[in-house]
Order: structure tokens, then sequence, then C-alpha cells
């Protein structure tokens, strides 16, 4: 399989996977995890002992005993949220690197190599390196500390 075909594949499976995942559909699975399934309010389970009462204890082993409750469906909509939330960083630094990519040859067509205005050196003009444009770091650094003063 060529690099092209394994692209468009890639891209294929990402839109059938998304084009799923509807406003509606997301609506509805944050309204199905809304809260974290709990247990019952009976008091009944493991309890602080001790000669006095103790509160703070007795909430940490209430806590202890809730948390072994397994709610599929909320740590199943956690997880969507959290790889959504990691596809859509992704997305975007493919869409930098895109851009990146299709912008190069404009770029190094409108890159020139010129000298330094003040010591000589050789620099770069970019249209990205503007504010430098003519001049090295060092003495674009030199004129702003100077200017400053």
């Amino acid at each position: 399989m060529k690099n092209a075909d394994r692209l468009i594949r890639d891209r294929r499976i990402i839109e059938k996977s998304l084009s799923r995942l509807t406003d509606g559909v997301m609506l509805d699975l944050c309204r199905r995890a809304g809260t974290r399934a709990e247990k019952d309010a009976t008091p009944s389970g493991p309890r602080a002992r001790g000669t006095h009462s103790d509160p703070t204890l007795s909430a940490v082993v209430r806590k202890m005993s809730e948390a072994d409750i397994a709610d599929p469906i909320f740590d199943s909509v956690r997880d969507i949220s959290r790889l959504l939330d990691e596809m859509a960083r992704m997305a975007l630094k493919v869409d930098d690197l895109v851009r990146f990519v299709q912008t190069g040859k404009e770029r190094a067509k409108k890159a020139e190599l010129s000298e330094c205005k003040t010591c000589g050196r050789i620099v770069e003009n970019t249209p990205a390196d503007r504010i430098r444009s003519g001049m090295c770091t060092a003495c674009y650094h030199a004129t702003r500390r100077a200017k400053a003063q």
C-alpha cells in the first residue's frame, strides 16, 4: 500500500468514526453519564471502629466503600471525552503541518539572503522575520537595548 493510499484510508476511517458523533448523540451521551452510579443510601457496609465517634474516619471509610461501584457508561463517556480532546489537539497540529507543507514552496521563494545592515553577516530576510529583516539577531537585540536606554 502506498503512502497516499494509507493516508486516504486513515482519513476515511476517522471521518466515518466522527460522522456518527452528531450533536444529538453527544448530548445523549452526556445526559446518560451525567452522574456516576452510587450505592443505595442504606448505611450498611464497613464502619470505623473505636472507642469514640470519628466522623472524618467514617467519611473516609464510606468513600472507600463507594469506590467499588463500576459505572461503565460514565467511564466510557469520560474516555470518549478525553479521546476527542486529544483528537482535536492532533487535528490542529495536522492542520498546521499541512499548511506548512503547502506554503513551504512560497516561503522558499520569498526567502532572500542579504547582509546585515550593521555587521555584514549573512541574514535571511523572510516575511515571518519582518521585525529583524535586514539585521542579524545579535545586532537587532543590541539596537533594542540601546533604544531602551
